[in-house]
């Protein structure tokens, strides 16, 4: 079984960060994710969650197909709804917006005090995914990039936070503080570009306008990250 760039990525930081042997996956659309990691043996039991019935039958298809009916269950239903009378070691939440998956998590928080570890990938607006995170007692203790037609996703690895003296930063909420130490060429590569979208967006706006302003300080961010490392 072959998974995209994007799944191959995650599918790796949950085999190298994996906490106990259950998971559910979220918006698992055609169940590949889940799929792989029991095939691979990577976990025992998983669960594919989608509150579409079209993907969910995918999925299904999917775990058929590859004969894992006894381990991988396809669930119908809204964010972590179809999983509130069953136990996972682990979620993953992937291929959607950060203030979607920041509402799933927000909806069920008590749930997930019983979770060890949650495994993210948010298609935009990484920063408000950190800084709900950050706000409600979660750490981030891995994070990679991936490249994958034409697009860069970032995957978080989060927990939670045991150790209240923690803090971070605006520069870790909008570039990621593992990211922000470990600058690979993808990490220029984004905000490089992320740059330049700012600096066509200025050309629009009158000096005096309050957007003006805030994306004249996003770019400064950028630029002092950037050249920390260089």
């Amino acid at each position: 079984m072959k998974l995209s760039k994007r799944l191959q990525l995650i599918a790796d930081v949950i085999s190298e960060y994996k906490q106990g042997s259950t998971l559910a996956d979220i918006g698992s659309d055609h169940g590949y994710l889940p799929c792989y990691l029991v095939k691979n043996q990577i976990i025992t039991c998983a669960y594919a969650c989608d509150v579409a019935k079209g993907p969910l039958e995918s999925a299904k298809e999917t775990i058929k197909m590859h004969g894992l009916e006894d381990q991988v269950f396809a669930l119908l239903g809204n964010g972590l709804d179809p999983l509130i009378n069953r136990q996972v070691d682990m979620i993953s939440i992937s291929g959607m917006g950060s203030y979607l998956i920041s509402e799933i998590l927000d909806a069920h928080r008590e749930y997930l005090r019983g979770v060890k570890v949650m495994f993210l990938q948010a298609n935009a607006n990484n920063d408000h995914l950190r800084k709900y995170l950050f706000a409600n007692d979660w750490i981030i203790v891995d994070e990679r990039m991936v490249k994958d037609a034409g697009h860069i996703y970032e995957v978080m690895v989060v927990t939670s936070r045991k150790n209240k003296a923690i803090t971070y930063t605006r520069k870790d909420e909008e570039f990621g503080p593992i990211l922000i130490n470990n600058q690979g060429s993808l990490f220029k590569e984004k905000w490089e570009k992320q740059y330049r979208v700012y600096q066509k967006i200025q050309t629009t706006l009158p000096h005096d306008h309050p957007r003006y302003h805030e994306i004249n300080d996003k770019m400064k961010m950028i630029e002092e990250v950037l050249h920390e490392r260089s």
